[in-house]
């Protein structure tokens, strides 16, 4: 816990300066269902010992999970007791933000070092410091778009790519009164081409599809790369799951202009939903769009290797309206975790954790499908997660394996209604056979539907 200490007076006189009665009033944007009515369940007073005991009681009550079945963008995968010890280390932090290069070498350093892994795997040739999450990426990867477009203002979105994301697009997007959003039709789990060639036209500036999409189907960048670039628009690949790179094509090499999403799986775990890490790579000829920051190697006086800022077109280093973006951060320690870990894995290392996650999600299927109430939904080649329709009660499985502490699937009728019965399975490397059967084991048991 912090320790945070304010008298009563200095709290009246914060409350004065930003001119509100109470604190109460801070919590107007909370809608009052969402509020609770009476005091915390602590006791009134106490040691800080008791208090810290009566916290880990509460902490106690959550559902401990043996394993996880759920992805849909946020992954639980191992990782490795270097990492804590090595992002601790006193050379990776400094007093201020890299503005100042003489004293910011470590954070320029692991920056720069992140930014090269990050165009390894996406095979293209710039990236910037990093962004919030991967809804944001595609948030920036669609404004950059219709910048280097220029007079293009729509960007096509396959209802393939993560829903979320689609939501945070649909907020800082197409809130812009000249940019459109336009969502394309699946045709058997991944876009349908015949949707797409349709809305292709000259107002359209990119089409970003999921790689692989959320439905864990893998989409063919290739085939859709040949329409978008005869329309004059880019191909976006937006990748929720960074361990598929070491299994797939590199995005760039396989017709992408551009590639985003969510990199929280290298060397970071999903606590309760963040800190995340979006990243975006760009062909070279789009740097001069690309936003936040990107860090470049020189050389100084005495010839010594040395970091700075060599792209900074944020609102912090120039006119509000000349930025290329006004949300965009580099979340530093995560990306630093994430720098450390793809260092400490190397390319085969990458590849045979990708490998491990797909045989495993490929037994998974496998024994799903022998159950009675599960039935294939398509034959899409998958990486780590799949779809399958289950026949039976959803909220009755769920209750059965949350008895159990084990995690199911994602019902994916809360986000699209034609795919309502079907859940979204998710398998990695910390699953073992053992928990596969366990869950086999447990879904037998589920009462069928009458």
């Amino acid at each position: 816990m912090r320790y945070l200490p304010s008298s009563p007076i200095e709290d009246r006189a914060l409350l004065d300066t930003i001119g509100v009665p109470d604190a109460e009033a801070l919590l107007v944007g909370i809608p009052e269902a969402l509020r609770l009515k009476r005091d915390l369940d602590l006791p009134t007073q106490g040691s800080e010992q008791e208090v810290a005991w009566q916290m880990l009681g509460l902490a106690n009550k959550n559902t401990r999970f043996c394993a996880q079945f759920l992805g849909a963008g946020a992954y639980d995968h191992f990782v490795p007791a270097a990492i804590d010890a090595m992002c601790s280390r006193q050379e990776w932090f400094t007093a201020y933000t890299p503005y100042q290069p003489e004293i910011a070498q470590g954070t320029l350093q692991h920056i720069f070092e992140y930014q090269t892994l990050i165009c390894d795997l996406t095979g293209l040739e710039v990236t910037n410091a990093s962004l919030y999450d991967g809804g944001t990426a595609c948030v920036e990867a669609a404004l950059m778009a219709v910048r280097v477009a220029k007079k293009r203002n729509t960007v096509l979105v396959s209802r393939g790519l993560h829903p979320l994301y689609r939501e945070v697009l649909k907020t800082s997007f197409a809130a812009h009164d000249s940019l459109h959003l336009v969502e394309v039709d699946l045709k058997d789990g991944v876009t349908d081409p015949a949707d797409l060639q349709a809305k292709l036209n000259g107002d359209v500036a990119a089409v970003l599809v999921g790689y692989p999409n959320f439905l864990g189907a893998v989409e063919d960048l290739a085939a859709l790369a040949g329409p978008i670039h005869a329309a004059g628009a880019l191909l976006v690949s937006v990748t929720q799951e960074a361990f598929a790179f070491g299994w797939f094509e590199a995005p760039g090499k396989a017709g992408a202009d551009m590639a985003c999403g969510e990199a929280m799986s290298l060397g970071n775990k999903p606590t309760f939903g963040g800190p995340f890490l979006g990243f975006l790579a760009v062909k070279d000829v789009h740097k001069r769009e690309i936003p936040g920051r990107v860090v470049g190697q020189t050389k100084d006086l005495k010839g010594e290797t040395g970091y700075v800022l060599t792209l900074t077109a944020r609102e912090q280093h120039i006119r509000r309206d000349k930025a290329t973006s006004n949300i965009c951060s580099n979340q530093g320690l995560v990306a630093l975790r994430a720098n450390i870990f793809m260092q400490l894995a190397g390319p085969e290392g990458l590849r045979g954790l990708a490998e491990q996650n797909a045989a495993k999600a490929q037994y998974l299927r496998q024994r799903l499908l022998e159950l009675p109430d599960m039935e294939p939904v398509d034959e899409q080649p998958f990486f780590n997660e799949f779809v399958l329709r289950y026949t039976g009660d959803y909220a009755a499985l769920q209750e059965a394996c949350l008895k159990e502490s084990l995690l199911p699937g994602l019902d994916l009728g809360r986000f699209y209604p034609e795919y309502a019965g079907c859940i979204l399975w998710c398998a990695t490397e910390l699953h073992t056979r053992q928990m596969i059967e366990s869950l086999v084991e447990i879904l037998a048991r589920v009462p069928a539907t009458v």
